[in-house]
């Protein structure tokens, strides 16, 4: 019998099943070490969890806007023009039935959900035919340019200034806990109020209110820019204000708690230079004031729509107040949707970043 032997055309044609085992075998093992990650599972557990509350809320919002009282084609009619002699009943009729109106309550929530899966908002009823999202997204960064530059100032200042503060001693560290505790009492809409007060009385004139005095057309150009930075500076300082207390007054309660613990007893009693032991401490006290971002950025997002309104800023907050008077349902939720997806996201960013600060998180003991 001849012996059979394998020849090298079957050789190098065996070769590339082994070599998609190894690749197969590799990506198994990085999804096995993937899914047993405290950290991923961590994130897993958040991602679903904000998802389900994206959903809760939009169903919540679905049913308020249904149920605001009055009616939004009467609305419609009376601020337009129709023809002379028109049949109005039979022209809210059409209206009703063009916008989906007259449909149930059911069919309509199920409406409602497909298009939001398909970000087809519609046309909104104030501003036909321009599309919701058109509106929305042309308002938003009005609105992320006052709340995200406040929570970043003010967590940065607010706690280095209560970290100063815990070090003050005598009536100088009285003085400051009343003036922080104050400026995190302030309800920013009355502050705004007295801002515009003051800016009276020290100006003899209207403080800037909007976007750009009238007349000035949007540009990308650096006048522009400075027009823009003249109203937007003091929106920004009301919301500045009352954050930094709030920031300052945490910060100061844990760095003064921290002051008073072994470590830093110890490490007075061993030679540790003030200094050191203060960086030690801030260290250690500046952690719980991560654990509060999540809170208060939804309190600077709910804030920053109310400011809008009192200073005239042309953010979301704005729109939203104006959708509501007009009955402009399909803005009222486009409003509510973006909101909610802000403060979702802004959520999910500050567990991520809490996870990389707090090794407990990663390691699964936090």
């Amino acid at each position: 019998m001849k012996r059979v032997t394998n020849s090298p055309e079957k050789n190098e044609n065996s070769s590339p099943p082994v070599e998609e085992n190894r690749f197969l075998t590799r990506m198994f093992s990085k999804l096995r070490s993937l899914l047993t990650n405290s950290f991923a599972r961590f994130l897993a557990t958040k991602a679903g969890f904000y998802l389900v509350v994206v959903f809760l809320s939009l169903v919540l919002v679905f049913f308020i806007i249904e149920s605001m009282p009055g009616d939004p084609v009467a609305v419609m009619l009376a601020s337009g023009n129709p023809p002379p002699g028109a049949d109005i009943e039979a022209l809210a009729a059409r209206m009703r039935e063009y916008f989906g109106l007259d449909k149930p309550i059911l069919e309509r929530f199920f409406i409602f959900f497909g298009n939001f899966f398909s970000w087809n908002l519609g046309p909104s009823y104030h501003f036909y035919p321009v599309q919701v999202s058109t509106i929305v997204l042309y308002y938003l960064p009005y609105t992320l340019s006052l709340a995200i530059p406040v929570l970043l100032v003010s967590f940065f200042v607010g706690n280095w200034v209560g970290a100063r503060a815990a070090y003050m001693r005598g009536k100088l560290n009285e003085t400051s806990y009343f003036i922080l505790v104050f400026c995190n009492q302030l309800p920013p809409f009355w502050l705004g109020l007295v801002i515009i007060f003051i800016y009276i009385l020290l100006f003899h004139g209207i403080p800037p209110i909007g976007a750009a005095t009238l007349g000035v057309i949007p540009s990308l150009s650096v006048s522009y820019f400075f027009e823009l930075l003249a109203h937007w500076i003091l929106p920004f300082l009301t919301l500045l204000i009352v954050y930094v207390g709030a920031w300052a007054t945490g910060m100061r309660s844990m760095v003064t708690h921290e002051m008073d613990s072994g470590y830093v007893r110890y490490g007075e009693q061993l030679g540790f230079k003030k200094s050191k032991l203060m960086s030690y401490a801030q260290r250690n006290a500046i952690l719980p004031q991560f654990t509060g971002l999540n809170m208060v950025f939804n309190g600077i997002v709910g804030q920053t729509l109310i400011i809008e309104i009192v200073f005239g800023w042309p953010g979301l907050g704005l729109l939203l107040y104006n959708a509501v008077f007009n009955y402009d349902y399909p803005l009222i939720f486009g409003c509510f949707l973006v909101i909610i997806v802000i403060i979702v996201i802004g959520n999910f960013l500050i567990d991520v970043l809490y996870g990389f600060i707090d090794p407990r998180m990663r390691t699964g003991r936090g």
